[in-house]
């Protein structure tokens, strides 16, 4: 994640020396200035709370499968309350705001056992509310997993202690780390879209699961 966001903002300095367009450098600018804003909230001894945690991934529960095999049962034998979501690639395939039926059929389950909440590292406005339309459920975007920023929402939404909570994703380095950080019941999951990614991504993915310990 830190090599994300230094990526990022190199990424945007990148284009704002290169653009010519007018209109392209307002975007990157204010694309920038955004991203500075949110990244300010994260704390020196945050930063230290994320990093020292990292080598120890430890997911509750790991399924080598989507997310539709994930057992109501299970959770409640967890004694699962609540259940915070992440939404691209484990829940709907990105940038679709569209539910695949088995997943739509898991997720009306879902909601009448548990209370829900997405929480994403997507930031596109336009695309999260058309999410919110499909899911019938709170989404917080631009959470910027691992580190705490949308975890305000979450907690007031929620309401119940973080034993209580369960988190779901697909990413070890963003769901299942920011879970362990507070101390939910963690549930890793395959992503929805993992079998026609490129290979790049394959192994970036093979990668993150390498940090991964298995009992």
């Amino acid at each position: 994640m830190l090599l994300y966001n230094l990526t990022l903002s190199l990424a945007i300095s990148e284009g704002l020396s290169k653009c010519d367009k007018p209109e392209r450098l307002k975007k990157l600018a204010a694309k920038k200035r955004n991203h500075s804003r949110r990244l300010k909230y994260i704390s020196r001894s945050e930063l230290w709370s994320v990093i020292k945690i990292f080598p120890f991934l430890k997911p509750t529960l790991i399924y080598e499968d989507i997310v539709t095999q994930v057992s109501v049962a299970e959770l409640k034998k967890l004694g699962i309350k609540g259940v915070v979501l992440d939404l691209d690639n484990t829940i709907m395939a990105p940038k679709s705001a569209r539910l695949e039926l088995p997943v739509e059929y898991w997720l009306e389950v879902m909601k009448r056992n548990f209370k829900l909440i997405v929480l994403t590292n997507n930031k596109k406005a336009k695309y999260l509310a058309a999410v919110k339309e499909v899911l019938d459920i709170p989404v917080v975007g631009f959470a910027l997993k691992p580190f705490s920023l949308g975890m305000k929402e979450v907690h007031s939404y929620l309401d119940m202690p973080n034993d209580k909570i369960a988190i779901i994703g697909d990413r070890p380095l963003t769901d299942i780390w920011l879970g362990q950080r507070y101390g939910f019941k963690t549930v890793l999951v395959k992503a929805l879209t993992g079998h026609i990614e490129p290979k790049w991504k394959y192994w970036l993915r093979k990668l993150e699961w390498s940090f991964v310990a298995r009992n």
